[in-house]
């Protein structure tokens, strides 16, 4: 009998996921990493998520996009000159702002779909506990792709 400690276990390299070609690909793994997502969660599910979040994010920046085409840019990180570090260690920010919008919104999918794990009691107080941390990843998500098209990322108005 062997004994695997608690970690990431199961855990293996799964390459990136293609992209339309403005916009860069999306690794699982990175994923996994930055966002805290372990193996409870399986390759597949992520990838799963992964995708339908890409779709989303792509169509709420399509008007964009496009207008963005017309000026001549063929891909996300020709949008802006704003660059942090140097060589390859360089991010570009839409880049970045591209990738995090697609990882908040998958991990408030995961989020969700974890919810259904457990209809005790106390399963259900967890799941009014995990509404919060949903609505962050969905929020943090709004916030980028806002930023991406160059938008506040607060719209008040009085009555």
């Amino acid at each position: 009998m062997s004994f695997v400690p608690n970690g990431q276990p199961g855990i293996s390299p799964v390459p990136s996921l293609g992209n339309i070609g403005f916009y860069p690909s999306i690794s699982p793994n990175v994923f996994r990493a930055q966002l805290n997502v372990d193996s409870t969660v399986d390759d597949q599910q992520v990838e799963a998520v992964l995708q339908l979040s890409m779709l989303e994010v792509n169509q709420e920046l399509a008007g964009w996009q496009t207008e963005q085409e017309a000026q001549g840019n063929t891909q996300l990180s020709d949008t802006t000159n704003v660059v942090y570090g140097a060589g390859e260690a360089a991010i570009n920010k839409n880049h970045q702002l591209y990738i995090f919008a697609v990882q908040h919104l998958a991990k408030a999918r995961i989020l969700e779909r974890m919810r259904n794990f457990d209809s005790t009691a106390s399963g259900i107080n967890q799941t009014s506990e995990m509404d919060i941390p949903i609505g962050d990843s969905r929020r943090e998500a709004r916030r980028c792709v806002r930023a991406i098209m160059g938008q506040t990322g607060t719209v008040v108005e009085l009555i």
